[in-house]
């Protein structure tokens, strides 16, 4: 059976146009390319086909081999065999299927490149964050604005050169401000460095300026040499649910920007803060010599790897800042939370001057016109993807527009309006989130945050397999969105790399819930045969019935495979890896960590109740694998991701095929006829920042 993804945008090529391109790739005896029919679709034809990261030779089945794309397994039909369905096709351009529901039984480091959570006394106390999902509002939406005037104080963790050729050369590109001429103020600034006295400082003396006082003679952004476009040396974002503006000064120096911009935020759930994140470009050549960073660098790891970033052309994160902000409030007014505020940053790098307004709306209806349809992203035979720009606010979603005829031909309109339900219930930095959705007479529209840094299966495929730190960061991340579902009474059932992305930072956002399982408290049961292969559990193969703890063991399976490269029972045969993961006992290579190898065997046992987990998730995050963990700051995005995507602002559409983001965005015009009956089962699909579960649909408009 066809079925629809909801957030993940399953807007591949359907059944019928992926047989006919396999036909055509088979005389055109191309290279199979990486085709996932998810959110985030890479053009690089990057495979798990590595011979160097085979372990004890057989890389079929063996750990630390590599599958391709195209061994990743096909859609399973259930059937009522002694033996557990095999795949009846093969499709090598795309990625794993999900089996669909049926019931009926079967048988057979420095952690993250972190530091400790502390915050200054100084600063408002960051609100106390609960693990699980907190409780929902009942408060109405509304648009939150941020004024951002000016910053003070910013300096950086390390000294720079105190060449004065260099200096006056950047000065002199910079817009240093809007009050006097630049030259004057370049010449007033090398003067005054040419009189200061300055210490040798680091292991060769070097005559270096601190980075308390370095920020002084940079300017916080530049006019590059033949463009017309201001490159920002000092910048920060804000990040509130998920989406995220980038604030860049206008001029001024980086120890003291001009920033004067305003940002504005749609908030249909209340979180209780929002983040800021602070950023420095540096120049590579105002960095001291080689052999200074280098002897440095062996004293201090996070030294080392900020001048890695600066030497590879990469930004740093100087500092961060979480800002409490109250929004359950029942009022029609404008209410000012902050008049021109000073925040210091964390760290004590810098601090900002903004002012915070909220202001609630009230029987807000939505539609397409809404928006402005900036590109195609993807489609397929439900509709298309979009990525849009709220008119009102000026922010970047994915839009997905699907026809209600597909939806009911499909006979998926439980499932959807279920996925929706989960969509609009979940609060968790991890778990991509619903921003809106309405309808017209002849679609349903979803609106969801748009996370671009690519789906996590594309980049392990790439690398083959992840280093201890990285895959840890992951699954903590992993970890606190699937106890999120859980203490809402939903099984996720299908956790795999196609279904996690990365936003722009390098965070997880877990998407595609259209295998949740509703309304399951701790001690129910389902016996619904579903998933993913390489990732079933043996309860669920062996038709016993399972809980919530079937997602413990699938987090096993993903951390197995970001370690080694592959699922710890993989084989290309599936009746053979059924027989494997229900008999086969778990192995690992050489050399493999000791708290994995024992978080790992807490987690794959066979046997639910003896499971880690099975008590709850406190099992897991109690184990010595994430010892070194503060979860608090985890959930707060308080840790530097290991790794960060390629993507160069929101708005990037690069992880997005050529050929829809070329077409032109366009709504397209549905003349399908639905009966009263029919619309009357999507009465509860409108979400503008609360449940709405009466009629929701009335001449072509959402209506509150």
């Amino acid at each position: 059976m066809y079925y629809w993804k909801i957030p993940k945008f399953r807007f591949g090529r359907n059944k019928e146009d992926k047989e006919a391109e396999k036909e055509k790739e088979k005389e055109k005896n191309s290279t199979n390319r990486i085709n996932s029919g998810g959110f985030h679709y890479h053009k690089d034809g990057a495979r798990y086909d590595n011979g160097n990261n085979t372990i004890n030779g057989d890389n079929s089945s063996e750990p630390g081999g590599t599958k391709s794309n195209s061994e990743r397994k096909e859609t399973i039909i259930p059937s009522n065999s002694s033996i557990a369905p095999v795949r009846l096709s093969h499709d090598a351009s795309s990625t794993t299927s999900t089996v669909r529901e049926s019931s009926g039984g079967r048988t057979s480091e420095d952690v993250f490149n972190g530091t400790p959570d502390t915050h200054r006394s100084d600063d408002p106390s960051p609100p106390e964050i609960s693990i699980t999902a907190p409780a929902q509002s009942t408060s109405t939406p509304g648009i939150l604005t941020i004024k951002v005037y000016n910053g003070d104080g910013f300096i950086l963790p390390f000294p720079i050169t105190s060449n004065e050729q260099i200096l006056g050369k950047l000065l002199g590109s910079g817009v240093t401000s809007k009050r006097s001429g630049v030259s004057d103020e370049v010449d007033g600034l090398v003067s005054q460095l040419s009189r200061m006295q300055l210490q040798n400082q680091g292991p060769i003396d070097e005559n270096l300026l601190p980075g308390d006082i370095a920020t002084k003679f940079i300017p916080s952004t530049i006019m590059l040499p033949g463009s017309e476009h201001l490159n920002p040396l000092l910048y920060f974002t804000i990040e509130f649910d998920n989406t995220v503006a980038t604030i860049e000064p206008e001029y001024g120096s980086m120890v003291q920007p001009v920033f004067n911009k305003i940002s504005t935020f749609d908030v249909t759930r209340k979180l209780p803060y929002f983040k800021i994140d602070v950023f420095a470009r540096i120049p590579s050549i105002l960095l001291p010599s080689k052999t200074w960073q280098q002897e440095m660098g062996v004293k201090d790891e996070r030294l080392r790897e900020m001048f890695s970033k600066i030497n590879t052309n990469q930004d740093i994160h100087l500092d961060s800042f979480l800002l409490p902000v109250n929004l359950k409030i029942d009022s029609a007014a404008n209410i000012r939370l902050y008049n021109h505020h000073w925040v210091k940053l964390e760290h004590g790098r810098g601090n900002i001057n903004f002012s915070v307004d909220y202001k609630p709306s009230k029987n807000k209806s939505l539609s397409i016109d809404d928006f402005d349809l900036l590109k195609v992203i993807g489609k397929g035979s439900f509709g298309k993807v979009m990525q849009v720009k709220k008119k009102d606010t000026q922010k970047v979603y994915a839009l997905k527009a699907v026809r209600k005829s597909y939806i009911v031909s499909k006979s998926e309109v439980t499932h959807t309006l279920a996925e929706r339900t989960v969509l609009a219930r979940v609060e968790c930095p991890f778990i991509v989130p619903l921003k809106f959705s309405f309808q017209s007479q002849e679609k349903l529209y979803l609106v969801l945050a748009f996370i671009n840094g690519g789906e996590l299966f594309y980049h392990l495929q790439k690398e083959g397999r992840f280093d201890l730190s990285r895959a840890r960061f992951y699954t903590a991340e992993l970890l606190c969105a699937l106890e999120t579902l859980h203490s809402l009474d939903v099984i996720y059932r299908d956790l795999k790399p196609e279904n996690i992305l990365l936003d722009y930072q390098g965070h997880i956002a877990l998407c595609d819930f259209g295998l949740c399982k509703l309304n399951m408290t701790d001690k129910d049961k389902t016996d619904t045969f579903c998933g993913t292969p390489e990732y079933l559990a043996p309860e669920l193969l062996l038709g016993q019935g399972y809980s919530k703890i079937v997602d413990w063991w699938t987090l096993g399976v993903l951390l197995y495979e970001m370690l080694t490269g592959l699922p710890p029972y993989y084989d290309e045969d599936v009746p053979k890896m059924y027989k494997k993961i229900l008999q086969e006992p778990l192995r690992f290579p050489d050399g493999f960590d000791h708290d994995a190898k024992d978080l790992l065997i807490g987690l794959l046992s066979r046997d639910p109740k003896r499971r880690l987990g099975y008590h709850g998730a406190e099992e897991i995050r109690s184990h010595p694998f994430f010892s070194q963990l503060s979860w608090r700051r985890l959930l707060m995005k308080g840790y530097i991701p290991p790794y960060k995507p390629p993507v160069s602002n929101a708005m990037d559409t690069s992880n997005f095929d050529q050929e829809f983001t070329r077409e032109k965005p366009i709504d397209s015009v549905v003349d399908e006829y639905l009966s009263e009956s029919v619309q009357k089962q999507f009465g509860g699909w409108t979400y503008v920042g609360n449940e709405q579960l009466g009629s929701s649909m009335f001449q072509g408009r959402s209506i509150r």
